[in-house]
């Protein structure tokens, strides 16, 4: 009786172990492509170089805050059933705000793509709560009022948690939190100015959002 009895618990816990594993929200060899929406909160730092006449170069830095709308767009694949590998390309619109009559930004607009790797907390059958990084690159397109416009690419990093709730075994909602920074080494002027040597643009802050999940 006990063998028996020994046998039955053993085909149970199999079964049991068994649904579990099958009703993970994420598992090796998934893929899941997320479509979101955001906004982000930033501080800046612009820092200008210029060769001024009689003086030579001086430094100039200016401290503000930067806002933004932010569209997401991920793949990730499992390669295990706590690890997922992935892409992510990334398109912000930068709010302008002109009240100072010294402003005349008409828009500041940036494309980013990273790779990232993802690491995998609760996996439970319609939640996937996970943290991540990101690293890449980004480029960047900023233009005045007068049609002056200043380009340049740079650097991209984002440490991130997200929450992926699942309606059923292919559809969900995403909830994202993150620290994104951006470093833009140098930005080019589409006209000759030849008193500005070196533009610098960093942007370092928090993002969040929602979005679309999708899992295949």
């Amino acid at each position: 009786m006990k063998k028996y009895l020994s046998i039955f618990t053993t085909v149970i816990a199999f079964f049991v172990l068994t649904i579990d594993s099958n009703a993970q929200a994420f598992q090796k060899g998934n893929a899941n492509l997320d479509v979101g929406i955001g906004f982000g909160g930033y501080s800046t730092t612009a820092t200008i170089t210029a060769n001024v006449p009689f003086f030579g170069n001086l430094t100039i830095s200016n401290e503000d805050g930067a806002a933004s709308v932010i569209a997401p767009i991920t793949f990730e694949y499992g390669i295990s059933n706590k690890v997922g590998l992935g892409v992510q390309l990334g398109f912000s619109n930068y709010f302008i705000d002109n009240e100072d009559s010294t402003e005349t930004t008409e828009s500041v607009k940036s494309v980013d793509f990273a790779i990232l790797v993802n690491y995998h907390l609760l996996n439970s059958d319609k939640n996937d709560l996970f943290i991540g990084i990101a690293l890449g690159g980004s480029s960047v397109n900023w233009k005045d009022l007068s049609g002056e416009e200043w380009t340049g690419a740079g650097s991209y990093f984002s440490l991130y948690i997200k929450d992926r709730i699942f309606f059923n075994d292919n559809v969900g909602i995403l909830f994202n939190l993150g620290y994104t920074g951006y470093r833009y080494s140098q930005l080019e002027s589409s006209i000759d100015n030849p008193w500005i040597t070196k533009f610098e643009w960093t942007v370092r802050g928090v993002n969040f959002g929602t979005g679309l999940a999708l899992k295949f």
